[in-house]
């Protein structure tokens, strides 16, 4: 693999996300708003924590952010078919760009950005009175926090790619940009609701998570915002799980770009 080719295509899907307004309103600037206006509404408001030791939008937040992970499927559906349909993708095969470098940096592209949509969620979450234990909690050490943090970003990121595979998936089954973008919403919805933005043991449905990628990146960063333990046995079962989730869906999505592109 050539660094300057995959820095290309790294440049050039960055600049479309950036150019795209939809793209940049919608997938990055979405839940940051959200998270502004139900820190406001439910800032102070409990119930949903019987100890009434965390507010409502305490217990909404990890799963806000793994929202901002889902809308990426939304994103990568919409770019790919739109590179097929306005004939980008066929300029691309006529390239020596192989199939590993386009891949590589779509990875690239795909991991910096819910680095900028956590960044970003969390400090706005935060100026409206969010305090997450482990950054606050003054029985932690700088080296614990660090680590938190960095396992914090990695649970996001690597939900990101599950959400990459689906959106590749999605843009497989469609012809066009618009019926990517509509279709995506089969993939988010399901786990924006029962996986994400409402706990599903609130719902009484804790068992439909266990089959959601989302759940397990929303439980994994409550957990570490919680202050638990790095040893605690449930936050390396949902690492592992959605590690495998996303793994598994990435490579999917891969066979069905590679099968799609061929044809």
């Amino acid at each position: 693999m050539k660094p300057r080719r995959i820095f290309t295509i790294v440049k050039m899907e960055m600049t479309r996300q950036i150019m795209d307004p939809i793209v940049l309103i919608f997938t990055t600037f979405l839940v940051p708003l959200l998270i502004l206006v139900l820190g406001l509404a439910m800032g102070k408001n409990y119930g949903w924590d019987e100890t009434n030791t965390y507010t409502i939008f305490d217990m909404m937040l990890p799963g806000l952010l793994a929202y901002a992970g889902l809308l990426t499927i939304y994103d990568v559906a919409a770019g790919v078919a739109s590179e097929r349909e306005t004939g980008i993708q066929k300029r691309i095969n006529t390239t020596p760009l192989t199939t590993a470098e386009y891949i590589f940096s779509q990875m690239i592209s795909y991991t910096i950005k819910p680095i900028i949509q956590l960044v970003l969620g969390l400090g706005i979450a935060i100026a409206v009175g969010y305090r997450p234990k482990i950054f606050f909690g003054t029985e932690y050490s700088i080296g614990l926090k660090f680590a938190s943090s960095i396992l914090v970003i990695l649970f996001m990121v690597i939900f990101t790619f599950s959400s990459v595979g689906f959106g590749l998936i999605t843009a497989t089954l469609v012809k066009s940009a618009n019926a990517a973008g509509g279709l995506a919403f089969a993939f988010i919805v399901p786990q924006q609701i029962f996986g994400s933005i409402i706990p599903p043991y609130i719902l009484g449905m804790n068992s439909i998570g266990w089959a959601i990628p989302s759940w397990y990146a929303a439980q994994g960063m409550g957990i570490l915002f919680a202050g638990t333990p790095f040893n605690y046995w449930e936050l390396w079962v949902r690492f592992g799980v959605l590690l495998a989730f996303s793994i598994i869906v990435y490579i999917i999505g891969i066979l069905l770009y590679e099968r799609k592109k061929r044809s």
